[in-house]
């Protein structure tokens, strides 16, 4: 997919291994300073190496909100501005763990997460212009016919394989709710920048690493590659038509590989009301609002 973004400076959450870190070789080597977001030191460093010159690795646990305060604190001391956040970071039926909060490490990192850092950088974005925040979501978000608010509730237990696998939905479609809420508000309080959520159909990662059947899965020879996967994470990120709002997802009827294009969300997330009502509740968690 040819691009002319260059000179850019990105974040990219998750980027030691998988979409991430291809989304990364892929930035870099058009001449833009990467920032490689990810929790493991010794794997960060690793993707540094791998990625090259343009990149600079800065630790990051998106499950954490000390973490995060961290990272943009960091950030902000070396960087004057920030063009493109892509939120990429994730995990899929994640053993049982809590975070220091007693937050689900699942509900966390996949969307908390996602809701803390963007709000947290909007200040970096707002210096720049046509800037823009990409969430980056999953076919899985589909599946989810009706919320289940109870994942805000740090008593809640996640064991079986049920719950693990309704938990990864769920979040996948809370990172689309948010991401279509925040362009509204975005737009409502004059802030230039763009928010942008797209998927990447079924590629390869290691999404798949907390599950023997899940691993097999996405080692198979069928799966699109991760060159492949990333297609959609630079549409979002380079497309000049692109206008904020959109949910980007690929050409092909259930959309496990293809082009780009822009795609219609799963039906809650185009219900106003439980946008605002995941917004209102997500910033009662972490008492930070737009």
């Amino acid at each position: 997919m040819k691009t002319n973004l260059k000179n850019k400076i990105i974040i990219i959450t998750g980027s030691n291994s998988g979409l991430g870190l291809e989304s990364a070789k892929k930035f870099a080597s058009l001449g833009n300073t990467v920032i490689l977001a990810c929790r493991n030191i010794e794997y960060g460093n690793k993707a540094k190496r791998i990625v090259g010159e343009n990149s600079l690795f800065i630790p990051l646990d998106v499950s954490s909100s000390e973490s995060i305060d961290k990272f943009a604190r960091k950030f902000g001391h070396k960087f004057s501005k920030l063009d493109i956040l892509i939120n990429n970071a994730g995990v899929m039926l994640h053993p049982p763990k809590k975070t220091e909060d007693g937050t689900e490490i699942t509900f966390a990192t996949n969307y908390l997460g996602y809701f803390f850092l963007s709000l947290k950088l909007i200040p970096k974005l707002i210096c720049s212009p046509n800037s823009r925040i990409i969430n980056v979501s999953s076919i899985a978000s589909y599946r989810t016919e009706k919320i289940n608010w109870d994942y805000f509730d740090p008593i809640k237990k996640i064991s079986s394989l049920k719950e693990k696998r309704e938990i990864y939905e769920h979040t996948n479609l809370f990172r689309l709710m948010f991401s279509i809420e925040l362009q509204e508000r975005l737009i409502k309080k004059n802030i230039p920048v763009k928010s942008i959520a797209c998927h990447p159909g079924v590629a390869k990662s290691k999404l798949g690493r907390h599950f023997f059947l899940a691993k097999l899965i996405y080692a198979l020879p069928v799966m699109s590659s991760t060159r492949e996967g990333v297609k959609s994470i630079i549409y979002s990120s380079t497309n000049s038509n692109l206008s904020g709002g959109e949910f980007v997802g690929l050409n092909t009827k259930n959309q496990h590989k293809g082009d780009p294009i822009i795609v219609d969300p799963n039906p809650l997330a185009e219900i106003k009301t439980l946008r605002q009502k995941l917004w209102k509740m997500t910033v009662e968690k972490y008492g930070i609002d737009l």
